[in-house]
């Protein structure tokens, strides 16, 4: 196909870390038809990030401004007008921020494109940064053309009753999270763990909202009980250091792995005999449906949309108010299932399989 008809759909992103919102945008790239529809990256981002290579290597291309703040609005407006100026190629752009998607999408209108907002998540947390961000949503749905959210609790959140929005799942790659034996065993020996150890696994970045220090604190008391009990925690962020610091204070630091950012989460997830995922807020969890497509009991807090409930037997609910004893109970009570190798199958079954959610959007994207 002649590169003149291939639509360009412009990603607006602070960076490509591989969060949650970037995993699905990058699920979704790798398996849309790209002699159809390509994907270009604007970040708010300074830095290089985990997916940017992968972005070029797909014929992807990526441009950076500065990020929205609220006080700098005439240098954003001033800075944003300028590239789509620069640009006319796009027709389309896809904010997938919460705080500074009004403002680009009023700019954007003003200059004929289509937009679409989508929401990644159902709240955000307690502090001024956060209060200041959420007021810059207001508007949200007067600028945007089409809504989409990853669960309806994030929807109802983020667009607040005001306006229609789809559901768009958080899809994956379900048979390349499939368990495998051999797969536990490499695994294992790479992050140095035993046969015997009952492994406790969390995956997210090291900040607040993934919670990582509760996760500590409940595995403290777990392993108490259980002497070949380990915790890997794959992950990095601002917060690691603390988390380390934590680990060493609690005289557990011989028990704890770290592995900061793995580009191989697939496999270790069969290493695992247990997910915790004592998260503050989830517009879904996009590893709860990697970690149930492998098989893996999840016990994670109630805060999180029940959508992500795929396979009901392998979730168990526990309050962030309740006493670390009881998650160490649901976390003692929790199995894998009798075949795991069925699970990709069911998470198939529930509509989270991603080259259905790609092709879905393709033909949103052409049909616009």
């Amino acid at each position: 196909m002649n590169n003149s008809s291939i639509r360009r759909i412009l990603q607006v992103s602070y960076d490509m870390s591989q969060g949650g919102a970037e995993t699905l945008i990058m699920n979704i790239y790798r398996h849309i038809d790209r002699n159809k529809v390509q994907f270009d990256f604007l970040l708010h981002g300074e830095n290089k990030t985990a997916y940017e290579d992968e972005i070029l290597s797909l014929g992807g291309r990526i441009y950076r401004i500065p990020r929205f703040l609220g006080y700098n609005k005439l240098s954003y407006d001033r800075n944003l007008k300028r590239f789509l100026t620069e640009h006319r190629e796009y027709e389309i752009i896809h904010d997938h921020l919460m705080d500074s998607a009004t403002e680009t999408f009023r700019i954007a209108k003003k200059m004929g494109l289509k937009t679409i907002a989508h929401s990644h998540i159902a709240q955000y947390g307690s502090s001024v940064d956060s209060m200041i961000r959420f007021f810059f949503r207001k508007n949200i749905c007067k600028v945007s053309d089409y809504r989409f959210a990853c669960s309806r609790e994030a929807g109802e959140w983020f667009y607040r009753n005001k306006a229609d929005f789809a559901i768009l799942r958080n899809g994956i790659e379900t048979e390349r999270f499939a368990f495998s034996s051999s797969m536990k065993k490499k695994a294992r020996n790479k992050l140095g763990l035993a046969d015997a150890d009952f492994v406790i696994g969390t995956i997210g970045r090291c900040v607040e909202q993934k919670n990582q220090r509760r996760a500590v604190e409940v595995f403290n008391d777990f392993c108490k009980e259980n002497i070949n009990a380990k915790l890997v925690i794959v992950g990095e962020g601002p917060l690691r250091k603390h988390l380390e610091q934590q680990v060493k204070n609690l005289g557990i630091d011989d028990k704890v792995v770290f592995t900061g950012t793995l580009t191989n989460t697939n496999e270790v997830y069969s290493a695992f005999d247990c997910f915790l995922f004592p998260s503050l807020y989830e517009g879904l969890g996009i590893v709860l449906v990697e970690a149930q497509a492998n098989g893996l009991p999840c016990v994670i807090s109630s805060t999180i949309p029940r959508e992500v409930d795929l396979i009901p037997s392998l979730v168990e609910r526990v309050n962030l108010n309740e006493s670390n004893k009881i998650w160490v109970e649901a976390m003692k009570r929790m199995k894998p299932m009798d075949n795991r190798q069925e699970a990709p199958k069911l998470i198939k079954e529930a509509g989270y399989c991603i080259n259905d959610i790609a092709k879905e959007m393709e033909n949103f994207y052409l049909a616009i």
